[in-house]
């Protein structure tokens, strides 16, 4: 019996130490870039200019949620971006044509809910690797915007309380960061105190011994791509809210920033290892480099060029081995 109790307090030592290394690195770097940044621009420090980054951060961490899941998992979500856009074009619409927030908010979670199911089939039933398959998915998205505005400008008709979730405040805090900290504490609470988080992680450490020991991996990967298809459009309403109007492409640069958020909260591209809670530090790094790279005139190219080599690099400090079904 000791020796049990001596084993799980070791145990229990080493996963608070992997954790402890996990959020390290993305911790450090948000400390080095806002010192960077107060040191170039004392205004960045300032709240306005720390609301804004933190508003920003929440549409990145918010589509975070789904990529994080699926890159836990061992897989990843490239739909993201024509989800974003497809979900805020049509709840935009749909709100133009009924005056009713309801509706408009239904239509962009049914755009998820489409999105998050086709990428299931894809991925768990025909077995596709998620990488092929959802950016396929993206495509056929993306398609199905074009036919739909027949390639026009879209509505900007946006619902006034979409509107007021990202430009209105709850006693002072900011009703998005209250939004965003529901979301990301739920996310927290059935990553790190459910069954179907342990299991989730089980299968993104090795899928075949998960499936051997009896898991369904099917009721993983489900909700694992809804949650990933429902954040994508809740995302893309937000983002219609805060630009005020709709647009082509408004998902696009949506792509690669939330796997970089990912990545750089420590959370492993191979599966099993890390969560959202990095992903959320990670996030409002994300924002505060690009901040930082504008501020000192790095152009657009260059910047893609630096997350895609933070992307790299991280991956190769992350890197893990994963056995398939």
């Amino acid at each position: 019996m000791e020796n049990i109790l001596k084993n799980d307090r070791i145990a229990a030592i080493w996963r608070k130490t992997g954790f402890l290394q996990q959020i390290a690195f993305p911790v450090g770097l948000l400390i080095v870039l806002f010192a960077c940044a107060g040191a170039i621009n004392p205004q960045f420090l300032s709240w306005d200019s720390i609301r804004i980054q933190l508003t920003l951060a929440t549409f990145i961490g918010i589509a975070g949620i789904g990529q994080t899941l699926a890159i836990l998992i061992g897989q990843i979500d490239l739909s993201i971006p024509a989800n974003i856009t497809l979900a805020a074009i049509l709840s935009a619409n749909m709100y133009g044509q009924t005056s009713s927030s309801l509706l408009a908010f239904a239509t962009a979670l049914g755009v998820g809910v489409c999105t998050g199911l086709l990428n299931f089939a894809g991925v768990a039933w025909l077995r596709v690797p998620s990488l092929i398959w959802t950016l396929s998915v993206n495509l056929v998205l993306q398609g199905v915007t074009l036919v739909y505005t027949n390639a026009t400008a879209p509505s900007s008709t946006i619902s006034p309380l979409v509107r007021w979730v990202v430009t209105g405040s709850i006693i002072g805090i900011p009703a998005l960061l209250i939004f965003w900290t529901l979301c990301g504490t739920a996310c927290l609470l059935v990553l790190h105190a459910t069954a179907f988080g342990r299991r989730l992680y089980a299968l993104g450490n090795n899928e075949l011994a998960s499936a051997m020991s009896g898991v369904n991996v099917f009721q993983i990967y489900l909700p694992v791509y809804l949650t990933s298809g429902i954040a994508g459009s809740i995302a893309g309403v937000l983002l219609s809210g805060y630009s005020g109007q709709t647009y082509l492409g408004m998902g696009d640069s949506y792509l690669l920033i939330p796997i970089a958020a990912v990545v750089i909260g420590g959370t492993s591209l191979a599966g099993g290892s890390g969560g959202y809670f990095g992903t959320l530090i990670g996030s409002i790094a994300v924002v505060q480099l690009d901040s930082l790279l504008t501020s000192l005139q790095v152009s657009p190219g260059l910047r893609k060029i630096f997350f895609g080599i933070i992307v790299l690099g991280m991956m190769l400090v992350f890197r893990r081995k994963r056995a398939t079904v």
